[in-house]
């Protein structure tokens, strides 16, 4: 091994996404104990995983249009005074050595980072993680099947991680975090022949005493109902399973699944299950207009005009509906993600439409506007040069699907795959 590159390499990362992530903490006016402490662990644990600096054998990610391994949002709940901080990082083998190409759907970087995390983390578990791992993992297979997989995937993004800075620590010496695994269900699909959603059902019913979690059980059993009424090929936009480090009765299962339909009514139908989340109505046209705004569109016969006629790359990321399914709740907490970029010209307008509607309904209640974090944040171009640093924007009941209580993440990528940033 090449140690004087594997170090110049993780330098690369942290020079990069670690002084995005830095900034945005700062942004987001988090103690500096706190960014001491994410910032140590992204540095000595993450950036050494995530292999590689860019360069053209780099493999694309689908964390970002792009094809970079990091994600960031900012979180709002009803407020822009004190957002929250999240990252998610793709660990797959994006970066391939001559081992790697072995065994290109290996999980090992992810593993590396969940066993640094053992010990670390208030809560930690990993049972769920584990049952998953092995639902998903195709890893066991001959190089020649695994390449297999990834041609029919049409790309090799496995699993990632994703943390949510907590604003204090809790427990002297332990990481201010919560942790949370996304896994693709493409692979195991195409493996056994069956559609992503089957593939994510049944990854949920074979989890270890899943029976004794009925609220779980009832909720996906919406979904399935709702699906089973619907063309097969929804079943295949499918697109993530996520679940937290934390023991079974209190772990979430978060579905991402992509929205095939165009109209903002077709979106909402599927927010709500066709009816069968109740108590959502006074949402609708705070999402329609966050759509309308963000977009730079007046109307929703305007967006659909758009995305017919723009098939620019932007067209590939497409509305995301994530159902959160929780032990606590009979009914899926559902949460909108909208990508933007699909018809803004620029980040800038993203930004102006998302400050617009934040401050219409009452969010803008201190702390900076959100254009002004953006450009505080990305420093490697003007936002109105073009679009691409923001990806989507989610917005929904997080936590709860009875409250009205509103969370809002607005998701943002550091484009170094088109802005390597090499002498950074």
């Amino acid at each position: 091994m090449d140690t004087a590159r594997t170090a110049a390499d993780s330098q690369y990362w942290w020079n990069t996404g670690g002084r995005d992530v830095s900034k945005m903490l700062t942004e987001a006016n988090y103690p500096e104990e706190v960014q001491s402490s994410f910032l140590s662990f992204f540095r000595e644990v993450v950036c050494p995983q995530l292999g590689s600096r860019p360069d053209a054998t780099s493999a694309k990610s689908c964390a970002s249009w792009d094809g970079n391994p990091l994600e960031y949002s900012f979180e709002l709940k009803n407020s822009t005074k004190c957002p929250a901080v999240h990252l998610g990082i793709d660990l797959s083998q994006l970066h391939p050595g001559p081992a790697d190409k072995v065994n290109p759907l290996s999980m090992a970087n992810a593993q590396n980072v969940v066993d640094s995390l053992a010990g670390r983390t208030p809560g930690f578990d990993d049972t769920w993680y584990h049952a998953l791992k092995l639902w998903f993992g195709q890893s066991h297979l001959p190089t020649s099947e695994q390449q297999a997989l990834i041609a029919k995937a049409g790309h090799q993004t496995t699993i990632g991680l994703g943390f949510d800075v907590y604003p204090r620590i809790s427990v002297p010496g332990m990481l201010p975090l919560m942790a949370k695994v996304y896994f693709a269900p493409v692979f195991t699909a195409a493996a056994k022949g069956i559609t992503r959603w089957q593939s994510t059902r049944l990854a949920i019913r074979q989890l270890p005493d899943i029976d004794s979690q009925p609220n779980i059980l009832r909720s996906l059993s919406l979904i399935e109902d709702y699906l089973s009424d619907r063309p097969t090929d929804w079943e295949d936009d499918a697109r993530n399973l996520a679940t937290d480090f934390v023991v079974p009765r209190k772990a979430r299962l978060k579905i991402y699944m992509r929205h095939p339909g165009q109209s903002f009514d077709e979106i909402w139908d599927y927010y709500i299950l066709g009816g069968r989340i109740p108590g959502h109505e006074d949402d609708k046209e705070k999402f329609r207009d966050l759509m309308n705004l963000t977009s730079c569109t007046s109307s929703n016969t305007e967006i659909g005009k758009q995305m017919q006629a723009d098939q620019s790359l932007y067209t590939k990321k497409t509305t995301v509906i994530v159902f959160s399914l929780s032990g606590e709740h009979p009914y899926p907490s559902p949460r909108l993600a909208i990508c933007p970029a699909n018809f803004a010209p620029n980040d800038e307008a993203i930004a102006r439409g998302l400050d617009a509607w934040l401050k219409k309904y009452g969010w803008s209640t201190g702390g900076k506007s959100m254009e002004e974090r953006a450009k505080n944040v990305f420093t490697h171009r003007k936002l109105k040069e073009e679009k691409g640093i923001f990806t989507f924007i989610g917005i929904g009941r997080k936590e709860d699907p009875t409250k009205k209580f509103l969370g809002m993440q607005v998701y943002m990528t550091p484009e170094l795959y088109k802005i390597p940033r090499l002498d950074q």
